[in-house]
């Protein structure tokens, strides 16, 4: 199912990692402050990636890092289809595919019961047996949503060329395993970000320490306590 591509240089990588760095925050995308985190941890820095999102030059060239990284030296891609999980895959799955010209699609969050959650390609998305296929996501925390893309694409019977996200938070995933196989593919970042978070209150958290205003980030943006 895997396809290796060509290993990318040392200093080209960090090149991209250090202008996908500037735009996140020239777009106030990487905020630092005093944050509560979905876990329940806090963190003196946070990443808003809808702040990037919303501006179509900054998603055009962060794309352009992605769709070099899969075009031969003929210039050619050598993908078929690019694919993105809901949200802001779509928006990459698009833009990425566009520059490749080949198609750009998304799997949705199907929910199962016992609160399961799986990713199915829905609204007359096809992949053809033998197609090659890039996966595209923004924040790598845990992989998840890119983990729940693998079981669709490997019953498509289609080759996974490899998986590709604008930031890094994992700590260095390298590859992906698929549940229901066990094949790995090769997971790569434009930015690797090492954040740290602190367990709430003192003397671990800095802000606590400090006493600085908590927020709360997410769709609301609200400003509170805490989660």
């Amino acid at each position: 199912m895997t396809t290796i591509l060509p290993a990318v240089d040392a200093a080209a990588r960090r090149a991209v990692a250090h202008r996908t760095e500037q735009l996140f925050t020239e777009a106030g995308a990487f905020r630092t402050g005093h944050f509560a985190l979905k876990g329940g941890r806090h963190s003196d820095r946070y990443l808003e990636k809808f702040q990037v999102l919303q501006f179509p030059a900054a998603v055009s060239e962060l794309c352009s890092f992605i769709s070099a990284r899969v075009r031969g030296p003929d210039g050619r891609p050598q993908v078929d289809v690019v694919a993105g999980p809901t949200t802001g895959g779509v928006i990459l799955a698009f833009e990425v595919a566009r520059q490749l010209g080949v198609r750009g699609i998304f799997a949705e969050e199907v929910r199962e019961g016992e609160g399961e959650t799986r990713r199915e390609f829905r609204r007359g998305f096809h992949i053809a047996p033998g197609e090659r296929v890039l996966l595209v996501d923004d924040i790598l925390t845990t992989g998840g949503s890119l983990l729940r893309m693998l079981p669709p694409v490997e019953s498509a019977d289609a080759r996974l060329a490899l998986a590709m996200v604008l930031v890094d938070r994992s700590a260095g995933t390298s590859e992906l395993i698929s549940p229901v196989s066990g094949v790995s593919c090769a997971l790569e970042s434009l930015w690797p970000l090492a954040l740290p978070t602190y367990a709430p209150g003192q003397p671990e958290c800095p802000g606590c320490v400090a006493a600085l205003p908590l927020e709360t980030p997410g769709a609301s943006g609200a400003t509170g306590s805490g989660p």
